[in-house]
């Protein structure tokens, strides 16, 4: 090895070692200057979405009922999981509520003035109707009132000892629609009405049963 490739190996080693003891300084430094781009770029999320904490949030249940106090409990909750400041924020918009409101205004008056023995497939197709922003959606909808409620409850010749009365507070035998009638509605799919709390195959139906979907010895107390 003669002296010239000598010094030139000697010199690789050396920028390497240089290179080596250099290279933890340089990855602090762009850290610090990715960390003083994003602080001269502003924040990248608002405060009140800043959080791990976040979860699909009810953003009211809105009582859609004629002047017997009879109609429906419409669901609504966030499209998207949420802060809980979020949650507080999107439920005091001005065009939610009054979304709400026009749709309590307009329901009882579209239907001829009684919900009593409106179908739950027509009034969802209705409520659709009002926008609420694209942060909400309508998730459920539940019949409402003494009267209607008690539309499903009597004799079913498919269950033996069937209800004989329903617990408003359990709501059990209930009909209602989750968010996959919600959402398909408005399309030519089978109508499914589902009952609250009630054991397959009793469950559901195709079309709308008026009497109990569950025997007394099922009966959640």
């Amino acid at each position: 090895m003669n002296n010239r490739t000598f010094h030139k190996q000697n010199e690789t080693r050396i920028r390497l070692l240089i290179l080596a003891k250099l290279l933890p300084w340089l990855f602090i430094g762009l850290i610090l200057m990715i960390g003083l781009i994003r602080d001269c770029s502003g924040p990248d999320v608002d405060p009140i979405d800043d959080s791990y904490m976040k979860s699909i949030g009810v953003v009211d249940h809105v009582y859609i009922v004629d002047t017997t106090r009879n109609g429906f409990r419409a669901v609504y909750k966030t499209v998207k999981p949420v802060t809980d400041a979020r949650l507080q924020e999107i439920r005091k918009r001005e065009k939610i509520r009054a979304a709400f409101a026009r749709l309590q205004h307009d329901a009882p008056i579209h239907f001829g003035g009684s919900l009593l023995y409106t179908d739950i497939y027509d009034f969802a197709v209705f409520a659709k109707q009002y926008d609420v922003g694209p942060d909400v959606e309508l998730h459920n909808i539940f019949v409402m009132g003494y009267e209607k409620m008690n539309l499903y409850i009597g004799p079913n010749p498919g269950i033996e000892n069937s209800a004989r009365w329903m617990n408003m507070g359990t709501e059990q035998g209930n009909q209602y629609l989750s968010s996959r009638e919600v959402f398909r509605c408005s399309t030519d799919t089978p109508s499914i009405y589902r009952y609250w709390k009630c054991r397959a195959p009793h469950d559901i139906s195709l079309t709308d049963e008026r009497f109990s979907h569950f025997s007394e010895e099922e009966r959640l107390y």
